[in-house]
């Protein structure tokens, strides 16, 4: 994937990001002015995570202290993509019954 592909891929993550979405491969792909993969998709989530701006209140970008430093987040980013995606196989499974029993 070219350079400027993924810094395309990035600005949507951070829009998705802004307006209060999880960015996702599906939405990702979607949204996207160009064919994207499932894996260049990955890997664009990917680096948007590891360096995932703070927000204030108000949705914009919050400036961080000098004392905070990014593994300080981590653990907290991470909690919250477990938390996301185990809330998203939930959905699925109940999904999965409702036409398995249809």
């Amino acid at each position: 994937m070219s350079n400027s592909n993924l810094q395309q891929l990035h600005v949507l993550c951070l829009q998705m990001y802004q307006e209060g979405k999880t960015p996702t491969v599906g939405i990702l792909r979607s949204k996207a002015p160009f064919k994207v993969s499932v894996t260049e998709a990955i890997e664009a989530i990917k680096r948007f995570n590891a360096h995932k701006p703070q927000l204030d209140a108000t949705g914009k970008e919050a400036q961080p202290s000098q004392s905070t430093s990014l593994n300080t987040h981590r653990p907290d980013s991470l909690q919250a993509r477990v938390e996301t995606l185990e809330k998203e196989v939930a959905e699925l499974k109940q999904a999965l019954l409702k036409l398995m029993h249809a």
